[in-house]
């Protein structure tokens, strides 16, 4: 009798010692020799589903024995929804370590300086990061900005241009606050200083660099508009700024009328005295030390010269010559528009 029950046991733990190595083996085993890459989303579901897909896209040709492993290793309730790089070539525990480590592919989407709420909504959508109309009822949201710390009916100023890398999963808040805390991290590490020591608030800075950054798109530019402005300012001048108009302009049209200038909104600058209710557009770095750092000048005038850059002038005599030659000649105009430049360009008439 003992020696059946030692026979039987010598074979249970052959069986166990074979079954043991046959599922080392097939762990770290390539099912192939292909070396293609491919992008696969994980969704939420049960883990079948999820071998069940990995089955019809060429990973798992074992779908059985994939779930068997994944369940001695205590897998099957680990899986992470997110969009993962994989290869053909990979073995089962590589696949099982790739979707259970949350690591999703990261899509890297640029926001350009000067681009408003609803540009930047329109980039990330483009991406398939963001659902736009949430996007921009978030950051048109004063409870979102406050909760950010940001003391504006909207975070139009405060999503700050640069370069970001997102998953299909990070959502709206996240990217919301991950553009304002980097607008935070820039304003208190370069600007703030230099707004408190010229006495001017965060706002102010950042609405003066919006429209700034919307004037030109010539970084050499940014200080002298920005002299041009401060000039203005000091003379109770009104801004007379082309972009601040269109911000406030209702419907969808991108050209201004006379009447347009004359309808009164909170951003019109042609009809309201000093800066406009708030930022027309995210400014970027530079365009901020420039609102801060304006050049010594005396000019109070500037006028697109239709190649991008502009010609500024200290009185209105030169100005109206200026218009003159570059606006109303044309020869000189040539049927081109500073929007063939830049978005950023504006004509001053």
């Amino acid at each position: 009798m003992k020696k059946i029950f030692f026979t039987v046991a010598l074979l249970a733990g052959l069986f166990l010692t074979y079954e043991a190595v046959s599922v080392a083996v097939y762990l770290f085993s390539s099912p192939s020799k292909d070396e293609t890459l491919k992008i696969i989303l994980i969704e939420p579901g049960t883990f079948r589903k999820t071998a069940d897909q990995l089955n019809r896209e060429g990973f798992v040709p074992d779908v059985k024995r994939f779930i068997l492993v994944a369940r001695l290793l205590g897998k099957t309730s680990s899986v992470r929804v997110g969009e993962y790089e994989l290869k053909m070539n990979m073995s089962p525990y590589k696949l099982l370590s790739i979707i259970t480590s949350g690591k999703s592919v990261v899509h890297a989407v640029a926001i350009p300086e000067g681009y408003n709420i609803y540009q930047i909504a329109l980039a990330l959508s483009d991406k398939k990061l963001i659902n736009a109309d949430e996007f921009v009822k978030l950051a048109k949201d004063p409870q979102m900005a406050k909760l950010l710390g940001i003391e504006e009916p909207t975070l139009e100023g405060y999503l700050y241009p640069d370069t970001y890398s997102f998953t299909h999963f990070t959502g709206e808040k996240v990217i919301i606050k991950t553009m304002v805390d980097r607008f935070k991290e820039v304003y208190n590490r370069d600007i703030k200083f230099g707004a408190i020591k010229t006495n001017k608030t965060m706002h102010e800075v950042v609405t003066l660099a919006s429209v700034i950054e919307k004037e030109t798109g010539v970084p050499e530019e940014r200080p002298v508009i920005s002299s041009v402005f401060h000039n203005r300012l000091k003379k109770g001048m009104k801004l007379q700024s082309d972009p601040t108009v269109l911000y406030g302009k209702k419907g969808d049209k991108m050209n201004i009328t006379r009447e347009d200038l004359k309808t009164y909104s909170a951003y019109n600058t042609y009809v309201i005295k000093g800066l406009p209710k708030g930022p027309i557009a995210n400014p970027g770095r530079e365009a901020m030390i420039a609102a801060i750092e304006p050049a010594q000048t005396n000019f109070l005038y500037f006028v697109s010269k239709n190649n991008g850059t502009h010609y500024f002038s200290e009185t209105l005599n030169d100005h109206n010559k200026a218009v003159q030659k570059y606006q109303r000649n044309p020869k000189s105009r040539a049927g081109r528009s500073w929007r063939e430049f830049s978005e950023k360009h504006t004509t001053k008439n």
